[in-house]
């Protein structure tokens, strides 16, 4: 069981969960669901997103995903080398909602294949369980219409790979948005799915910052966005 810490970003009222000591793959030529050599047309994604980039949801939101060159990449029996679990991602904040940018490699219709776990500061936690044609898909087929109305394919593209490459935007609304999110953890179901998670991101977050290292994150993040 892989433990991570992380830390957060801010940018205009959202906050970014940084996945990067979680990351077991890269996506920059790299297959990221085998995770050997080879070309990536999620590239793009990487180039667009990497310093945080806002994305059209149909539910009337515009939700930034910052998408460094790497993800957690879990175990699928198409991909057996990888971790059945990534827990511990630092979160610290309490949120309204926490939408995650997330794919397979494969598939695993008609049951979840993986599934989140938000653990809050109490001990208590909720799930959101996740299932090829409702709230995920392969990455590099032409996407299913989607069941879930909060689950959607924030990013496709033509691809070399394959026809059509998409990455998912899920929106989880917090039932518990009183507590702290301690952590969340992202565990595999161990179906033929491999799932991939790019990115984190708390909707309507607030957590208790130091003055002077929220100084510190924000002029980070300003001078980022002044390159």
């Amino acid at each position: 069981m892989l433990v991570i810490f992380a830390t957060m970003a801010y940018s205009a009222g959202f906050v970014f969960v940084d996945l990067k000591p979680s990351a077991n793959s890269k996506i920059i030529n790299t297959s990221w669901w085998t995770g050997a050599a080879g070309s990536s047309d999620l590239e793009e994604l990487v180039a667009k997103a990497k310093d945080g980039a806002e994305f059209d949801m149909p539910w009337g939101e515009k939700v930034p995903f910052k998408v460094i060159d790497g993800i957690i990449r879990l175990f699928g029996t198409n991909s057996a080398g990888n971790p059945k679990s990534v827990v511990g991602i630092k979160v610290d904040a309490k949120a309204q909602s926490v939408y995650f940018a997330h794919m397979t490699g494969w598939e695993n219709a008609g049951a979840p294949s993986y599934k989140f776990v938000i653990n809050y500061d109490d001990g208590s936690k909720q799930e959101l369980l996740i299932e090829s044609h409702k709230n995920s898909d392969d990455w590099c087929h032409i996407p299913a219409q989607l069941q879930d109305k909060n689950s959607f394919q924030f990013w496709k593209e033509p691809g070399v790979t394959c026809g059509t490459v998409s990455v998912i935007a899920t929106k989880w609304d917090n039932p518990q948005t009183g507590k702290t999110i301690k952590t969340i953890d992202a565990i595999s179901l161990e179906t033929g799915a491999v799932p991939g998670i790019f990115a984190i991101t708390l909707g309507g977050a607030s957590a208790p910052v130091d003055p002077a290292n929220r100084l510190a994150i924000m002029w980070g993040h300003i001078k980022s966005e002044n390159r």
